[in-house]
């Protein structure tokens, strides 16, 4: 195998930064309808609702030993754009949470959850926890 030289630039290429690139690949990839994401509903608190793209994750709770004779619900967990334009950029949790329209199960009827934390945000996107 030889030994590649530096990449070769045309005249009015631009660099993109890793956070760039970051935000670009949550963007078209992720969050794509066609391979991992669905639509969704988000209305920001004292917000207009509008349908983004988000990577959905419902799991459902099992009773641990000291907990078998309750009903535990499961939880949802949502990745969406840190963009204007594809997603949201600011998120609100709480006593005055962002809401959230979407199939509690896979081809069922839309239910709507209130954002109850921000488990995690970089550059492109953020992940959050749902909750009735």
């Amino acid at each position: 195998m030889g030994v590649r030289g530096p990449v070769k630039r045309l005249p009015g290429d631009t660099l993109m930064s890793f956070k760039d690139q970051m935000a670009a690949d949550a963007a078209n990839c992720f969050l794509n309808g066609d391979e991992f994401a669905e639509s969704v509903v988000y209305t920001p608190y004292g917000g207009q609702a509008r349908t983004i793209k988000a990577i959905v994750e419902r799991r459902r709770l099992m009773p641990s030993n000291q907990d078998a004779n309750r009903l535990l619900t499961g939880t949802v967990e949502i990745h969406i754009a840190r963009d204007a334009a594809l997603g949201v950029l600011s998120v609100n949790k709480g006593a005055n949470a962002d809401q959230v329209v979407l199939p509690e199960v896979i081809g069922g009827v839309a239910v709507t959850y209130f954002v109850a934390d921000i488990l995690a945000m970089d550059e492109g996107m953020w992940h959050l926890l749902l909750q009735k």
